[in-house]
């Protein structure tokens, strides 16, 4: 950043100020983090982000996970491991709009199920990895009204209540097999309770998914398990992408600041992205609109109709229906950042919208 501030055309005509290292670590540990997390929420309750309806219909989705990242020796607060020190940062990842809702910067032992245990909302429905399985954990979630889908182990021991009617479109049995879906009360919970195991085997490897949602079809089940995977994206792209993985400070506070300033950044760029996708969208229309006008005109005499793609096709699957979405509306790749960057001294205009929307 500094080499960039120092070099580019753009900064000189933006009048960044030129800093040194020192300058800007010392900065990161001037200022109160609480001040970067006001903005960090105010930025996620005031911008219209938008929403994947096909996962907005199964009500609110947090994906949870952490991730760690590498710190120097002389970081002796962030310990990990007797030789190792890192930094772990707990997300909790909003599904329904592709957004960080909330997260947390601790050292790198600091416990994932307590992160967990600290954010539960009644209504929510928490989608974790294995790493999360505790009968603790279920009996909490479902105290506090909220749900889950959890990666369970292949070799829990459980007594079958009911065999629940197995609902999976046909085209997607091509990639998953061995699909069960059962009522279980396990033997070693001590609260007695009953939750839901789906079980298939994908890609040569057997999945056990437990959940107390007894309201979702099988199928959903599983998609919501494999959108897991968005939050694993998330972190390579603000490790790879944005950078984030070089600490610039060793400060925790300043670590704080570093990750809320990354976090920010990220919603901006995504409202500036969506955004523009909107006024490209517009354009294509406007265009379609006259195409088929124009058509509509040479065509005046004869009776056969102009047949448009408006229809949804309702047999496209989840995956594939999300597939194009994700890519155009949620996806920030580095070279739109690429193009974005060497764009910013020139004026925002329809034009430069529809131009950088052609950069997935």
């Amino acid at each position: 950043m500094i080499t960039e501030i120092k070099s580019s055309d753009d900064a000189a005509e933006l009048k960044l100020v030129h800093a040194s290292n020192a300058m800007y670590s010392d900065a990161f540990v001037r200022y109160d983090p609480k001040y970067f997390r006001v903005i960090f929420y105010q930025l996620i309750t005031t911008i219209s982000f938008l929403c994947v309806p096909e996962i907005k219909c199964l009500g609110q989705i947090l994906l949870v996970d952490g991730s760690l990242f590498p710190a120097i020796s002389s970081m002796q607060w962030a310990s990990y491991k007797s030789t190792t020190n890192a930094i772990k940062i707990h997300l909790a990842y909003d599904l329904n709009k592709m957004i960080p809702a909330l997260f947390l910067v601790r050292e790198g032992n600091f416990s994932e199920k307590k992160f967990l245990k600290d954010i539960l909302e009644k209504g929510i429905t928490y989608v974790c990895d294995r790493g999360y399985i505790s009968f603790k954990i279920f009996k909490h979630i479902c105290d506090k009204g909220a749900f889950f889908v959890i990666r369970g182990k292949n070799k829990m021991c459980y007594s079958v209540k009911q065999q629940i009617i197995v609902d999976i479109p046909e085209k997607f049995f091509h990639f998953i097999s061995k699909v069960k879906d059962i009522k279980v009360i396990f033997d070693n919970d001590k609260s007695n309770n009953a939750y839901r195991i789906v079980k298939f085997a994908a890609l040569g490897e057997q999945y056990v998914l437990i959940t107390n949602r007894f309201d979702l079809t099988t199928y959903q089940i599983i998609m919501l398990y494999a959108y897991r995977w968005q939050i694993e994206l998330f972190f390579r792209y603000i490790k790879r992408t944005l950078k984030c993985i070089h600490l610039l400070s060793h400060d925790p506070n300043g670590i704080q600041v570093q990750f809320y300033l990354f976090m920010i950044a990220h919603l901006l760029l995504l409202a500036f992205k969506q955004e523009c996708e909107k006024i490209s969208d517009e354009n294509k229309l406007v265009a379609d609109c006259k195409a088929v006008n124009e058509i509509d005109n040479m065509q005046s005499n004869s009776n056969k109709g102009i047949k448009t793609n408006a229809g949804r096709i309702y047999v496209r699957g989840l995956v594939s229906m999300l597939g194009e979405g994700l890519q155009k509306y949620w996806k920030i790749g580095i070279h739109w950042l690429t193009v974005l960057k060497k764009s910013l001294t020139k004026t925002f205009d329809r034009n430069f919208a529809v131009n950088i929307a052609q950069y997935r």
